[in-house]
């Protein structure tokens, strides 16, 4: 691919130079990423979250991966939002390369462009991925995390945005998610109106927790209590406490962190 090179600076706070295909959509952009093997129902709300982004003036930038940031560059190619992919070789070497069909499309379309974390030639080796998820966390004032696994790379973005100061949001389901949200991740219910949720976090206000049924507050205030690694069938005293606590997984009030381990969603 014919490229041109940027100072980092331009982009955030990140040094070095990157090549860049295309141009870089403008201020202010919001990050959108998550799992590559990604939940039906989390992949629907995709599109509702980017096009309320570009209604709000935001562009928006993914990793180039499959699953939800696939989903995420499609999404903005349809709403016409302007948009970064940051892809982990060189230009050399699009990856995945099953994807330079849309690849094209993005460097093509209006205001939007592909940066690539390494220069041309560059062989792979291991930190690439995690070289390419700061240069999107550089490039972006806030990371929206659709959907993350305790030690995917949405996770590590995460992280590392709350590290530099940016908001964080999270889309409430997931391990990661839940291990973000404990770190101040703000949240979005999946089950909420996707553009009303958004509306409300790009406006900079907390979207309300979702609330317990009565009868499950005595659960509530067990797992708010727990062990930072969550709370298993082994800490409940008595089988009622089971009972809720399969009926609050249900429900989405809770997420399973590890085998057996739920922590508040």
């Amino acid at each position: 691919m014919n490229h041109h090179w940027i100072e980092g600076e331009s982009l955030g706070d990140v040094a070095g130079r990157f090549p860049l295909v295309g141009d870089v959509p403008p201020p202010p952009r919001i990050a959108i990423v998550g799992s590559r093997a990604a939940h039906r129902h989390l992949l629907r709300l995709v599109p509702a979250l980017v096009a309320e982004c570009g209604r709000a003036g935001f562009s928006v930038v993914s990793g180039g991966a499959r699953g939800i940031d696939a989903m995420v560059h499609r999404a903005a190619l349809r709403a016409a939002v302007p948009q970064l992919a940051v892809l982990p070789l060189g230009p050399d070497c699009p990856y995945p390369a099953d994807h330079r069909r849309l690849f094209d499309r993005i460097a093509g379309a209006p205001s939007s462009g592909l940066l690539f974390a390494q220069p041309p030639g560059t062989a792979p080796r291991r930190g690439m991925f995690a070289s390419r998820n700061r240069l999107v966390v550089a490039a972006s004032a806030a990371v929206l995390v659709v959907q993350a696994g305790l030690r995917s790379g949405s996770i590590q973005t995460g992280r590392h945005a709350l590290r530099r100061g940016r908001k964080v949001v999270v889309v409430t389901g997931t391990p990661g998610a839940a291990e973000l949200a404990r770190r101040g991740a703000l949240r979005i219910d999946p089950h909420a109106d996707p553009a009303e949720a958004m509306a409300r976090v790009l406006a900079g206000g907390r979207p309300p927790a979702r609330a317990w049924p009565a009868h499950l507050r005595t659960l509530e205030a067990v797992v708010r209590a727990g062990p930072a690694r969550g709370v298993g069938v082994e800490d409940l005293p008595d089988a009622a406490l089971v009972a809720a606590l399969c009926e609050a997984e249900a429900l989405g009030l809770l997420v399973e962190v590890s085998p057996g381990r739920y922590l508040p969603a």
